[in-house]
This record gives C-alpha cells, structure tokens and sequence, in this order.
C-alpha cells in the first residue's frame, strides 16, 4: 500500500468525504470530513454508531446543517454513475438526540444507527460501498466517498 503508514488503526469503517465527483454546480465545502461506523469500542465487526468529524476548514457551521442531513449508503461503490440513481443498501439520518448532543467543543457528531451494519466485504457488510451525503433542500448529493476498514 502506498502512502503515510503513521495512522494507527481505530477499528471500524471509514469513508472520507469529499465535494461529489459529478456535481452541476459550485458547492463550498462545508461537510468535507469523516464518517466513521464503530461499535463504541467493543471491537465487534459490526458498527452501531457513526460519527462525522468534519474537516477542519469546514466550520462549526455545518453541524447545524448536517442535522438535517440524510446519509445513503449504495449498493455498489461506482462513482461513475450518477447518485441520483444510484440504489442505495441503507439510509439514515444524522439527526441528533437529546441523548446524543456533544459539547461542541469535540467538533464531531455521533448518533446511533437504526440499524447495526456488518463491517465487512458483500453481502450486507459496507466495505467498499458508496457513501453520499444529502441535503433536505439539495437534488445532488452535498458529499461523497467510499467506505473503507479503519
């Protein structure tokens, strides 16, 4: 593998977010970051939460933004095709809790999934899969990536 072997690996599923691949218009990259998909440090292959730590240059702005944010995670990891129809495996939203509020000061968002996703290749595991982020009030996705093994 190429690269900065220096990062210790944490564990989990890891998708870096980036501006979408094919987009139509100029978007500022306010939910560029990470979304990270963990079992809250039980070591289990199967991730329960998910957090998003926004890049750094992205701004304290988007954390009121991302909870109205959906997360669409699709059935295959092919950027070449348009989301838009793109199927999608699972869906959910990073809308926060009462329960699961952070003091803003730890820059990043955690939520429970609804549903615990198998952190591993096929079936119904997430790895190597598509991972758009949407707006309510967007038609293209705001960010996007491909889940990786943390």
């Amino acid at each position: 593998m190429c690269g900065n072997h220096s990062r210790q690996s944490r564990g989990g599923a890891l998708a870096v977010l980036s501006l979408p691949l094919r987009t139509t218009r100029f978007m500022p990259a306010v939910t560029t970051g990470q979304l990270t998909f963990h079992d809250c440090g039980e070591g289990s292959s199967v991730a329960t939460h998910v957090t998003f730590v926004p890049d750094e240059n992205s701004g304290n702005s988007s954390f009121t933004n991302l909870d109205s944010c959906i997360v669409g995670i699709h059935e295959t990891g092919d950027l070449t095709r348009s989301a838009i129809i793109s199927p999608f495996l699972y869906k959910f939203s990073l809308t926060r809790t009462q329960s699961t509020l952070q003091d803003d000061q730890e820059h990043s968002i955690e939520v429970p999934l609804n549903h615990p996703m198998k952190i591993e290749v096929g079936g119904e595991g997430i790895i190597g899969r598509r991972v758009t982020l949407w707006s309510q009030h967007a038609i293209d996705p705001i960010a996007e990536g491909i889940i990786g093994y943390n």
